[in-house]
């Protein structure tokens, strides 16, 4: 290699380098992080093209690393010319201030600030007396621009009324030159609303039995569930989220990635309850029929969720209930009305499920807009509007007879409602889900697109506060499935695995206000799910917002200190959808479960089965039950070692129940000895996740004195004054 060889080849590598410099800038600056730490300490760092991948998809113009440099002096120049961000936070107590843009040619004496409160007051002043401290100036591609930090309060009544307001900037330029203007949504966020000390029960719905259910519970039931713990001086009870999912072939029936964050469960409808049985003889008729009454009887008895079959019945009784309504002019038919109306987000859902109900599911992409004022040519856009009419009402009937403990899942199926209603709300081609770590060393993919946290916030967040606003319309307690979500989100460019994934960031002050704020409205205590690795920066923003954080038994309790101490500020529970019953926890069997099914090795699952062994020893020892894993089980039960499991899980939830937490939360299929969890990670409906049916029928549970006397002996410990 000659000189002039080695000089463009070094040339070369230099311009490599500035170019992936670059891109790594424009990353950060559009929130992608380049690297991150693990569980396990070790920092990752994410290759340039899953960088370049994730930047595509959020809508940079970047193909190669070589297109960096420029799309990062664009976005610079776009940065400095912004006036004021498009979003504004002023949270109750705290300090308030942003920052004011102007090009050089404008002078800040001469710009007006104009502040519209939620209610419509409105109030005009200078800018230049809100100004502290000197501008910085600045200097892009020969433009020259001040920046100015504003104080918030100067310009705000104070206190300034929780709510959506608005802030605009406006300045007169040179003669011959444009005005400047910009207006900013301004967020006024309280905290959440604060906990009182107290406990409940979780059980899904779809796992609820009944004497005379259709092979799920009902709204119905979970209404007669409440009013049993309610007797019991409960104060919640919850579930999975109450979200439609697709139960048509292939059936996807996970709660945690439903049709939409918008609609209402139509599964869960009580037809026998509604007053158009009455007007619809088809609906009677076939009700009482003999095939439809073994139908439903081979439903009641399966011990799994058979959906797509539950799903048919349900809608052969109701559709004709809808016609009936919809034929005739009646009070009940204004309401219906009046509800699409008032709902257009469920009237255009209603006509979504309908298209898809002609075209297929796998011609989303076909699927029209609805007519304007939010009607629908459809033929079945009146079945699926009473659907969700008729939903929302028996969840508003459950929710009278006790409140409340909801769950707000983090995306929602590829091909659902909301990315089709919202596009530009979510990241195109690209998914959410976590890392590898300890538990999953291949990282999950979570098969949902995410929010697009630019989308969304030159939106004015209207779809995240809708998908509050459904999320906390009925509940009293909502729980935010991976909290970590509002500051970020691992991302998974489409036809990668999650191996190969970058975080990316979400203005994390501006969501966590708007929940705040909507909860504040909607009086609900807010729980995050901050299971797992989570940055401390998430549990002071928690802290901060009156979020309470989420203390499971399992994840604390060691062979050191198997009896740990249970801090305030939390809800406290045993477990979760996703980990083993006590019981399999307790003996050892989900170890079992994982060897065979491949997960661990023979040499991993014997060091857990071992370390699990001596938790046991030390867990019973502090409870001062007796191991006996082969003596007579719970009457009826069979199971080795339910008599000591039974006594251990009393005494642990007795423990929780006297602590500090400020909720409590016990899982009703616990109490009788399940073992079976509602979720396996990492598999499908085969494996029985979502689908497994509780054990007892609620008449059952509530005719048990053992069980009663674990509900009662929590409430007792729960009036208490906490430690």
């Amino acid at each position: 290699m000659n000189q002039g060889d080695a000089d463009r080849g070094a040339r070369g590598e230099r311009g490599a380098r500035r170019e992936l410099e670059a891109l790594g800038e424009l990353a950060a600056l559009y929130g992608v992080a380049s690297a991150f730490t693990g569980a396990e300490g070790t920092v990752h760092r994410a290759e340039p093209d899953v960088i370049l991948a994730l930047l595509r998809a959020l809508g940079v113009p970047v193909q190669q690393a070589a297109d960096a440099p420029s799309a990062l002096r664009a976005r610079r120049l776009a940065d400095a010319r912004r006036v004021l961000e498009p979003v504004l936070v002023r949270r109750s107590g705290r300090p308030a201030s942003c920052t004011a843009t102007l090009p050089e040619r404008i002078d800040p004496e001469q710009a007006w600030v104009t502040v519209v409160l939620e209610d419509g007051t409105t109030s005009t002043e200078r800018l230049q007396p809100a100004l502290r401290g000197p501008s910085v100036d600045r200097q892009l591609e020969g433009q020259r621009f001040a920046r100015y930090r504003v104080d918030l309060d100067h310009l705000t009544p104070r206190p300034l009324p929780p709510g959506y307001h608005s802030v605009t900037v406006e300045a007169a330029g040179i003669p011959g030159q444009a005005r400047v203007s910009a207006t900013a949504l301004l967020i006024s966020a309280p905290p959440c609303p604060e906990a009182t000390r107290g406990w409940g029960v979780f059980m899904p719905l779809y796992a609820l039995r009944t004497e005379d259910d259709w092979g799920t519970g009902s709204y119905r039931d979970l209404a007669d569930l409440g009013r049993w713990v309610g007797q019991l001086g409960g104060a919640m009870v919850g579930g999975l989220p109450l979200y439609p999912t697709f139960l048509d072939r292939p059936v996807d029936p996970s709660p945690y990635r439903p049709v939409s964050r918008l609609a209402y469960n139509e599964l869960y409808v009580d037809p026998v309850a509604l007053p158009e049985l009455a007007q619809s003889e088809e609906a009677r008729r076939l009700l009482h029929s003999d095939d439809f009454r073994q139908r439903i009887a081979a439903a009641h008895k399966s011990s799994l969720v058979e959906y797509e079959e539950v799903a048919r019945l349900r809608r052969q009784v109701t559709e004709p209930m809808a016609e009936a309504l919809l034929a005739g002019g009646s009070a009940r038919l204004d309401e219906l009305v009046a509800f699409g109306r008032a709902r257009p987000e469920l009237a255009a859902y209603a006509h979504f499920r309908a298209s898809l109900d002609r075209l297929g599911r796998d011609r989303v992409a076909d699927v029209a807009p609805p007519l304007a004022g939010g009607g629908s040519l459809e033929p079945t856009f009146g079945y699926h509007l009473y659907g969700q009419w008729t939903a929302c009402q028996q969840l508003q009937q459950a929710g009278a007879a006790l409140p409340l403990y909801a769950d707000l899942p983090v995306g929602v199926h590829p091909d659902g409602f909301d990315p089709w209603w919202s596009p530009g709300s979510f990241v195109p081609a690209v998914h959410g889900g976590a890392p590898p770590d300890l538990f999953f060393g291949g990282g999950q993919d979570w098969g949902f697109p995410p929010l697009h946290p630019e989308g969304i916030r030159q939106d004015g967040y209207r779809h995240l506060i809708a998908v509050l606003r459904r999320a906390l319309r009925h509940a009293a307690y909502l729980r935010v499935d991976h909290v970590m979500g509002l500051q970020r989100l691992y991302m998974i460019p489409a036809g990668g695995d999650a191996r190969h994934g970058a975080y990316v960031s979400y203005r994390a002050e501006e969501l966590h206000a708007l929940v705040s704020l909507e909860a504040h409205r909607a009086g609900t205590v807010v729980v995050g799910e901050d299971l797992g690795t989570v940055p401390a920066e998430v549990r002071r923003r928690m802290a901060a917002d009156r979020m309470l954080r989420s203390w499971v038994f399992q994840f604390e309790s060691t062979a050191t200190e198997p009896l740990p101490a249970v801090p305030p500020a939390v809800l406290a529970s045993m477990g979760t959808h996703d980990l083993p019953r006590f019981g399999a926890y307790l003996w050892g069997t989900d170890i079992d479960e994982r060897e065979e099914a491949g997960v661990l090795s023979a040499a991993a699952a014997a060091g857990q089965r071992a370390n699990r062994d001596l938790a046991r020893r030390r867990l019973l020892r502090a409870l001062d039950v007796p191991e006996v894993p082969d003596g007579p089980g719970v009457p009826g039960d069979g199971v080795p070692g339910a008599e000591t499991t039974a006594a251990a899980l009393r005494g642990c939830l007795s423990h929780l129940a006297q602590s500090a937490a400020d909720l409590v939360l016990v899982d009703l299929e616990e109490l009788w000895g399940e073992r079976h969890p509602q979720n396996h990670p990492g598999t499908g409906p085969e494996a029985g996740n979502w689908r497994r049916r509780g054990a007892r029928t609620l008449a059952e549970a509530r005719g048990d004195p053992a069980l009663t006397d674990v509900l009662d002996q929590v409430d007792r410990l729960r009036r208490r004054v906490a430690p």
